[in-house]
């Protein structure tokens, strides 16, 4: 089904709803069966510096299932960090 025929199922229920609401409503929709199903995968890399642990994450990943550093996977931490650098 296109994006045009969703617009007007959801329009003959709810005649009051805008387009840019319905779309909203639509794509957060998808977003929340991507999180659920873990269906959308996707893979990202970023510079390292120097003695930095920490780092922000794009906004779009939402759980990281494995990380890699010069071509090697990098062990999941099991507990809290003995010392922690957040700021």
């Amino acid at each position: 089904m296109k994006l045009k025929e969703m617009v007007e199922r959801i329009q003959q229920h709810h005649p009051d709803m805008n387009i840019t609401e319905i779309v909203r409503s639509l794509n957060d929709g998808m977003n929340d069966i991507g999180f659920k199903t873990e269906l959308i995968e996707s893979a990202d890399q970023f510079d390292t510096v120097l003695n930095q642990r920490v780092y922000k994450l794009k906004k779009h990943m939402i759980k990281i299932k494995s990380v890699d550093y010069d071509g090697k996977s990098i062990k999941k931490l099991l507990g809290r960090p003995i010392e922690r650098d957040l700021e």
